[in-house]
């Protein structure tokens, strides 16, 4: 998938991107809905496919940069890395207030420490969702290119990183401050 003599590196058994971008959807609502569902079951599940996926990206990571595919492995993620990490990290946070509410309810039921916990959960859910979206489209159909240089896709991988750490650092002070 990440050989250097491809073509079009990570496009799998596909020929088409499109079948790729389906195949990138369905692996996005997977880890996003296992992260926040897993908040459920007092935070454990989420903490566990959390940890999981960031074993299993690092050692891919790690392997194929030691076998020399590094080049195509790194071209490949950058682009769409921001927004699919940080997505995942939404949902998982999003899972743990589920978490936390099942932990430690306050005052409150379960049930309604719940519920309350759902509704600002959900809206993080909104948002990673369309992170998700985001993020299997750039892997379909940029992250596949092989005719755009190395050093442009990294500059574009990092600016994406830069612009969405600048928009969580910074979003909604101006509205908090008042």
């Amino acid at each position: 998938m990440y050989d250097p003599a491809n073509r079009r590196i990570g496009m799998l058994e596909a020929d088409h991107s499109v079948l790729m971008f389906g195949f990138y959807i369905w692996n996005n609502v997977r880890i996003g809905f296992q992260t926040f569902a897993g908040g459920l079951l007092a935070g454990v599940g989420t903490a566990w496919f959390l940890g999981a996926n960031g074993i299993i990206i690092g050692a891919v990571a790690g392997y194929l940069t030691q076998v020399g595919y590094s080049e195509t492995f790194w071209s490949f993620v950058a682009g769409h890395s921001s927004l699919e990490l940080l997505a995942i990290v939404l949902a998982g946070a999003a899972g743990l207030r589920l978490g936390l509410a099942v932990i430690s309810p306050g005052n409150m039921t379960r049930r309604s420490a719940l519920v309350a916990a759902a509704k600002p959960a959900v809206r993080m859910m909104y948002g990673a969702a369309l992170m998700f979206g985001a993020a299997a489209f750039v892997e379909a159909f940029w992250s596949p290119l092989t005719e755009v240089p190395f050093d442009i896709k990294i500059i574009v991988g990092l600016s994406g990183w830069a612009i969405l750490l600048c928009y969580f650092a910074f979003a909604g002070r101006s509205r908090a401050a008042r």
